[in-house]
């Protein structure tokens, strides 16, 4: 296995929680995909059949044609999961990884359980819960009292941490998000882990922070949640 390859592998399996036969368990997606230039990662879910996963291999693992074709492998992943349960959601997106020594412009308040009433009565209240268990660093820039941007960790483990980023809709266009997202690159790196940043093709707001801060675009994801019967 090429080197490139093996890092890929450890990424996928680093950023969700799999079995002992490598299908991803708990509350991860249906389906993951992650492509890079040198080869294609995907992992179904352990709750799908396995003719089902078995087709999905397949599909990742064909020649893509051109560029133009491209589309039609999303829509045979989201054929072959349709018939096994109604779709709920599907993300597409590039995904880069945050370079050392990336300079926040600003200072920026770390959030825990101690001060996770800053995010309370804003508009970015709902991840009050998280700062109160935090996966792993949570930065934010604190204006009159309240945070109006924020980034954290939503996925985590030992070599990698995945952000999760939000600004306030009356501080966009203000660079705030570049800001926090730097503060939070560099505190994932000083506990040994990779600070890796996703966002979805059609977020152009974030692939603009994304360039902004210099980040190294490494691949693409792609991922599909069904509907959990209730």
């Amino acid at each position: 296995m090429a080197l490139a390859e093996l890092r890929r592998e450890e990424l996928v399996s680093q950023l969700f929680e799999t079995d002992g036969a490598g299908r991803l368990v708990g509350r991860a997606p249906a389906f993951y995909v992650l492509r890079t230039a040198d080869g294609v990662s995907c992992r179904c879910h352990a709750s799908l059949p396995d003719d089902c996963a078995t087709r999905l291999r397949a599909i990742a693992d064909r020649p893509r044609g051109r560029p133009r074709e491209w589309a039609r492998e999303y829509g045979a992943y989201l054929a072959a999961l349709g018939a096994i349960a109604p779709l709920a959601s599907m993300r597409a997106g590039p995904l880069y990884v945050c370079p050392p020594g990336l300079a926040a412009a600003g200072a920026c308040v770390s959030l825990g359980p101690d001060n996770a009433a800053l995010l309370e009565g804003g508009a970015l209240a709902e991840w009050a819960s998280d700062a109160r268990s935090p996966r792993g660093p949570m930065l934010a820039v604190v204006e009159d009292d309240g945070v109006v941007s924020l980034c954290a960790s939503v996925a985590a483990s030992s070599a990698y941490h995945q952000a999760g980023v939000e600004t306030a809709p009356a501080a966009r266009g203000r660079g705030l998000a570049g800001r926090a997202v730097a503060a939070w690159a560099e505190r994932v790196r000083a506990l040994g882990a990779e600070p890796l940043y996703g966002t979805t093709f059609d977020n152009l707001a974030s692939q603009a922070v994304a360039r902004r801060l210099g980040l190294r675009l490494i691949g693409s994801e792609f991922s599909v949640e069904l509907m959990v019967p209730t």
